[in-house]
């Protein structure tokens, strides 16, 4: 486990790699990106130029490869967020942003021949003409349309060098243009295999009590189809975007206990589950303009889902009769969006949008639950485990982008009404209104230099799961619904410094502070149960700080440095000790760094990628559950020289690194000076082997 002097280290290390900048400023290569100003439908941007050139000494297969390399840019796949609007990424194709939620901008980005990619734009700072949702650095990538269809294949085969395997994936993708189509579909496959094994220690009074050792596995297939088009009609552009995925698995857990008196016998516990998931999303968008300075999308997105879970539970103990619990769970959940996008920009400097969304979620969901206690399976009610959850919400949204000189102002108003309502025991409806202001100041004095102010108001995705109760049988529990959740809002400062230098080097440095109203954690019910709730007011604050780095002066030529690292910390009052503490399940530190150098002679690359955050704790009623990942290290060589098609082999998790679980739990509640009991767990899921080939013709 990495010690606290070991985080100075990665700190200071972090650190002094901003001082090479001065190292590389003169360095120049024909292949250097172009900074430029241009001038879209009169909105004056500062764009970033990435032309093919720049990204042939990587050799990439397809245009996931190319962004993976952008200097300075981590690519955000989006989804996850409310509505079409809060789930935005920060990939943009042709200037536009897809139709989607659930196919995700990576996803979009590998089935993209690298052969159609015409160039890719870094846009800093004044983003608004390019539908950008928000964001202040965007990824624009320019397709050419002219000539056959072009297609991408890819092949993987993994194998854990501890269990199980091997587990053999695939996808294969065209892009093509028919008359004034261009269209693109995929379709992939892949067999998953997870075996994983571990001790526990349950210690009572500071004395073991009792030892298990416990194996899983989990193995299934995952299939996926998806079909992408844009058709245009004169002035008129429509979009159309279709996913469908599957995925069917199975999990099996054993585990043997022994206890610390050698008169008792040893125990058995079994766990089993099932789960079979359907997803399809069919969006589209239709775009025109009424006049040259006044453009109009109309977007339409629907997800519908289908979930379905059997859980079982068998403890045999032989001084007890065999105990079983089985659960069934099918859950439904449906997402329905119309959005209108209207963009101004007839005013001088100016560009002004004004966003209309409304959108249907809905969640139902049936548990049954039956335990046998050894006279047969009976029912056994839970509480909220079977409801139906709606929300209704309508949002409207105006922003203004205003260039002057270095500067750009881009400031928002918008406002949100949304109805929820459950059926069910307890069941309600509820109403909720909310002002979203926001305000953006980008100074760009060079192309190497630029400083970002954000201030904003985001409002939470309610997850609907935690309206409702579902079975724990991994820790023995019924988690409880709460059918008086309310959406958690952050109002967020941001201050972000960027500076450019060289041909790849880049850094960031962000501090940021949020103020949360309606915390979600758990909220106590009774002196020993918690659900699912909003337990007050909390603040955030911390700094991170993104970095590439060339590592010519160290001696490694064709080398760059990613790093991303991160430093937060947090205060909200605990609703069971009355003491301020961090926010449950958040990290203080982390850091992501990965070193790659281009062998081009032999047109190859080879490189190393670790990562590391600190533990994590989950506050509950009456337990702490704190968790620790440690090191995680990889190591990969690619190659293209062979027919241009990508081999690459990855090894994953070289250090078989530890997954601890320090498990507390309280006689009444954590006001408890110490807990009754604790598990420790020690878990390992060994080393695995990935080979992946990828093509295009």
């Amino acid at each position: 486990m990495t010690t606290g002097a070991g985080y100075w280290r990665l700190l200071a290390a972090a650190w002094s790699g901003l001082l090479l900048h001065s190292m590389v400023l003169a360095s120049a290569d024909s292949a250097t990106p172009t900074r430029l100003r241009v001038e879209p439908d009169g909105q004056s941007e500062e764009v970033v130029v990435y032309g093919p050139d720049f990204f042939a000494v990587y050799n990439p297969v397809n245009a996931r490869d190319m962004i993976d390399q952008l200097p300075g840019f981590q690519l955000v796949n989006g989804g996850g967020g409310r509505g079409f609007g809060g789930s935005a990424g920060n990939l943009l194709i042709n200037g536009e942003r897809p139709s989607s939620k659930q196919d995700r901008p990576s996803e979009i980005l590998a089935r993209i021949p690298v052969a159609r990619v015409e160039r890719i734009e870094l846009i800093r700072g004044d983003t608004g003409s390019l539908s950008a949702g928000g964001q202040t650095v965007v990824a624009n990538v320019v397709l050419r349309d002219s000539g056959p269809p072009s297609w991408t294949w890819t092949t993987e085969l993994e194998q854990d060098t501890d269990s199980g395997g091997p587990e053999p994936g695939g996808s294969l993708s065209v892009l093509g243009t028919a008359g004034d189509t261009r269209y693109a579909a995929g379709i992939e496959a892949r067999h998953f295999f997870f075996g994983n094994s571990a001790t526990e220690g349950l210690t009572a009074d500071q004395r073991l009590v009792e030892l298990r050792d416990m194996t899983d596995a989990s193995q299934g297939n995952e299939y996926a189809a998806s079909l992408n088009t844009e058709t245009r009609f004169g002035e008129r552009v429509a979009r159309f975007n279709a996913k469908l995925e599957y995925l069917g698995s199975g999990f099996r857990e054993r585990s043997v206990g022994v206890r610390a008196n050698p008169s008792i016998s040893p125990f058995r516990v079994d766990r089993d589950q099932t789960r079979r998931d359907y997803e399809l999303e069919l969006g589209g968008d239709l775009q025109w303009q009424t006049d040259s300075q006044t453009d109009f999308k109309a977007i339409v997105v629907i997800n519908r889902q289908w979930r379905d879970r059997a859980a079982g539970l068998r403890s045999e103990d032989p001084d007890e009769p065999v105990m079983r619990q089985r659960a069934v769970t099918d859950s439904r959940s449906a997402e329905s969006i119309a959005r209108l996008e209207l963009d101004w920009f007839g005013w001088d400097r100016h560009y002004l949008e004004a966003n209309l969304e409304t959108a249907l979620n809905v969640l139902d969901n049936q548990l049954a639950l039956h335990v046998d206690s050894g006279d047969g399976f009976r029912p056994v009610l839970v509480p909220g485990g079977t409801a139906r959850v709606e929300e209704w919400r309508s949002e409207l949204q105006l922003t203004d982008s205003w260039q002057i000189d270095q500067w750009t102002l881009e400031p928002g108003l918008g406002s949100e009404f949304s109805q929820i309502s459950q059926t069910g025991p307890g069941g309600q409806a509820r109403s909720f209104f909310f002002f979203k202001p926001s305000l953006a100041v980008i100074h760009a004095p060079s192309n190497a230099h630029q400083t970002r102010i954000n201030l904003r108001r985001d409002v939470a995705q309610l997850n609907f799961g935690d309206f409702v109760s579902a079975t724990d049988f991994g820790d023995e529990e019924i988690d409880l619904g709460n059918p008086d959740l309310v959406p958690q809002n952050t109002w967020v400062a941001e201050l972000a410094h960027e500076r450019r230098f060289g041909r790849i080097g880049n850094a960031t440095l962000r501090v940021f502070f949020n103020r949360i109203s309606d915390l979600q954690d758990i909220l106590p019910v009774t002196a020993d149960q918690g659900v699912p709730g909003n337990i007050g007011d909390g603040r955030r604050w911390g700094i991170a700080l993104e970095t590439t780095l060339p590592m010519e002066p160290l001696g490694f030529r064709n080398a760059r440095m990613d790093m991303d690292l991160r430093w937060q910390d947090s205060r909200v009052e605990d609703p069971v000790t009355g003491v301020d503490r961090p926010f449950s399940g958040e990290s203080a530190f982390r850091v992501n760094t990965e070193l790659r150098q281009e062998l081009t002679a032999i047109q190859s690359a080879w490189g190393l990628s670790a990562s590391y955050r600190d533990e994590t704790i989950r506050y509950d009623v009456d337990e702490l559950d704190i968790r620790s990942d440690g090191v995680d290290l990889e190591l990969f060589i690619e190659t293209t020289r062979f027919r241009r098609i990508k081999m690459r082999l990855e090894a994953e998790n070289l250090l078989d690194r530890r997954f601890e679980r320090d498990r507390r739990l309280f006689d009444i509640s954590r006001i408890d000076p110490r807990p009754a009991f604790r598990e420790l767990r020690d878990f390992r899921r060994g080393r695995s082997l990935i080979l992946s080939l990828s093509g295009g013709f």
